[in-house]
């Protein structure tokens, strides 16, 4: 017997149409469990910053690296602050590197920033999927310039800039396999 190629693909309901040879209801549950998984599973990367942060500031591959095992797609982020800082901008920026391990640039057209003028414990929230997105005052939530990379791919988190005495930041992506 030959193996099916394994594919993330949607089972339609026509597939499980009446008079078809397997049983109508078994296989639309069956779609419905497979579309679940092919729609919401995915993965995390998180970057932490624990403490005062600012020293992380412009160090490269700090908390270190997401490499994607298999071709993926970026479905969401979030980035927090457990303490604001007096001043300034905490900016995160993520750096794709392709299979070469070169350097391509952000995958951020507006990158993701939390100003002093937010409230401690703050979060910003994009899903790129449901388009929820949650901006509470102080955040700027970030346009992706790149949410594709294939297998071998990596990428690091960059802080940019820092408020002063900020703590407890961190950034977390979600991805998951593609075709």
């Amino acid at each position: 017997m030959a193996e099916i190629t394994p594919s993330r693909k949607v089972i339609e309901q026509e597939d499980t149409a009446y008079r078809r040879s397997v049983s109508e209801a078994i296989l639309t549950k069956f779609g419905a469990q497979s579309n679940f998984i092919n729609t919401y599973q995915n993965d995390i990367k998180e970057w932490k910053l624990n403490g005062s942060y600012s020293v992380a500031t412009g160090i490269t591959f700090f908390d270190g690296v997401a490499s994607f095992f298999f071709q993926s797609e970026i479905v969401g982020i979030y980035f927090y602050n457990g303490q604001s800082g007096s001043s300034g901008t905490t900016e995160f920026d993520i750096i794709w590197k392709d299979e070469n391990g070169n350097d391509q640039g952000s995958i951020f057209s507006v990158t993701p920033k939390i100003t002093s003028s937010s409230s401690d414990e703050t979060i910003g929230f994009k899903n790129l999927i449901t388009n929820k997105e949650i901006t509470p005052t102080g955040v700027t939530l970030p346009d992706f310039s790149k949410t594709e990379f294939l297998e071998g791919e990596s990428l690091y988190l960059k802080l940019n800039s820092s408020m002063v005495s900020a703590q407890n930041g961190g950034l977390t992506i979600f991805y998951r396999p593609i075709n």
